[in-house]
């Protein structure tokens, strides 16, 4: 996303009217910031607080490519699997991997976007309700703007439907993710 991370002064801008309904990204456009930053700030106001919104922001977060508030959703013990690329349980490591897969695809292709779509979720709960076992299909197809370079866009492989699950735990009256 191109826009500034820097917010607009409100009285700047002035009131703004809000549907009944809208998306973290249609309230980012409104007010003419990054995705990534009202997510941020949604997460320190405790706004978010069920494990369907953390899975949802867990999505968002990739398709912001901001690896680094997607790790607040994650316990700091998470281990992290991935098929092809095995298993990482350290976290500043798996976050450094991921975030520069994200940079090198920006950089082959500015301007390109992600849409993650979560199907078929189910929610299970043990433990007296304090560890959720979330399992879905992620579908995440990548946009290419028209004026996408060639040589990048050629590179540009979609990534199949990838079956997904997460372990949360409720630490501290908080959802985490544990395991993913």
């Amino acid at each position: 996303n191109s826009q500034s991370s820097v917010a607009i002064d409100p009285r700047e801008r002035g009131a703004i009217e809000l549907p009944a309904t809208l998306t973290v990204k249609e309230l980012a456009d409104l007010l003419g910031v990054n995705v990534a930053d009202i997510i941020r700030e949604l997460i320190k106001s405790g706004i978010f607080a069920t494990i369907n919104q953390l899975i949802d922001r867990y999505g968002a977060l990739e398709d912001a490519m901001d690896m680094t508030t997607q790790a607040q959703l994650m316990a700091p013990d998470r281990v992290w699997i991935a098929q092809g690329a095995g298993r990482r349980t350290e976290q500043a490591t798996n976050l450094r991997i991921q975030q520069a897969a994200f940079d090198h695809l920006k950089k082959l292709v500015p301007g390109v976007q992600t849409f993650t779509e979560d199907r078929d979720r189910l929610i299970k709960f043990y433990g007296n309700g304090t560890v959720a076992v979330a399992s879905f299909y992620r579908y995440r197809p990548i946009l290419l703007p028209p004026d996408a370079p060639r040589e990048g866009a050629q590179s540009v492989q979609q990534p199949p439907p990838a079956a997904v699950t997460l372990v949360l735990e409720k630490r501290d009256g908080a959802w985490r993710i544990v395991h993913s």
